[in-house]
């Protein structure tokens, strides 16, 4: 999945979808109790839209460590936020942070969990980090006909039997009770789940295809590396999903998306 969030992906993220991201981290930095003067984790930070955030949020006071495995992701961070004095970068696996122990006020993991091979490792080192009483937060997506760019993944697993296990694992915790159970197994106590929906108009079908047409973002980057035919049927299938299977539709089309959220305090 690595070569999913290379340069080029990464280069096109904040333009296709970076507007989704941001319009829920607002949920996620209430679920995790986030005050000014905070120190703060964030896990997976991609091209830092939580973290900014975040940053915004903790104030001059405060100090917010961006951290993602892929060095090309944070770049972008960096390129975001880096001439800000409170932030600072480090490439980091969520499931083996290399942080002391109760160095945080707060974890957060935007749209990331998911991805991990062993998210229950990830939450470990979550609470690890933590500092008695503060608080962890995670957001996942629930399912592809609720998802904004990664239905496109699902579609293509469909067609594509080897791409299947990665279309399915952008789903694989929307599950609230199995998401709970994580959290509460990893002893984080007080634990809280609640989703979030939000609509996004586009004036056609095509406008709101263009991005991943062009090859931007991850979704972007494995719809390109199809061969045309394959193109073809996923966009098609895509394209019924949101026009309620109207055949030929030209008109708008409304894009709903339904986010997960989780919490819990060390």
């Amino acid at each position: 999945m690595g070569e999913r969030f290379g340069a080029a992906s990464a280069g096109g993220y904040d333009r296709g979808f970076g507007h989704v991201s941001r319009a829920f981290v607002p949920a996620l930095l209430r679920a995790a109790r986030m005050t000014s003067g905070q120190r703060v984790l964030d896990v997976a930070s991609g091209t830092g839209i939580a973290a900014e955030a975040a940053v915004e949020r903790v104030g001059p006071s405060g100090h917010v460590v961006a951290t993602d495995l892929f060095p090309a992701m944070l770049d972008k961070a960096r390129e975001r936020l880096g001439h800000l004095p409170n932030v600072s970068f480090a490439v980091e696996d969520g499931q083996a942070l290399t942080f002391p122990k109760e160095g945080f006020d707060a974890v957060i993991c935007a749209m990331g969990l998911m991805l991990f091979p062993d998210p229950a490792r990830g939450l470990a080192e979550f609470r690890r980090v933590l500092r008695p009483g503060g608080w962890a937060a995670a957001s996942v997506n629930t399912t592809p006909e609720r998802a904004f760019a990664t239905r496109v993944d699902a579609a293509i697993g469909r067609h594509a039997p080897e791409r299947a296990a990665t279309g399915a694992r952008y789903f694989s915790l929307g599950d609230a009770e199995r998401l709970r159970s994580l959290f509460e197994a990893a002893r984080f106590r007080g634990v809280e789940t609640f989703t979030e929906a939000r609509r996004f108009p586009f004036p056609s079908f095509d406008a709101y295809f263009a991005p991943i047409e062009e090859g931007q973002g991850p979704t972007g980057q494995a719809f390109a590396s199809l061969p045309a035919e394959l193109r073809r049927v996923v966009r098609e299938e895509v394209r019924n999903q949101l026009s309620g299977n109207v055949e030929g539709s030209t008109g708008p089309v409304d894009v709903e998306v339904e986010l997960l959220f989780v919490c819990g305090r060390r």
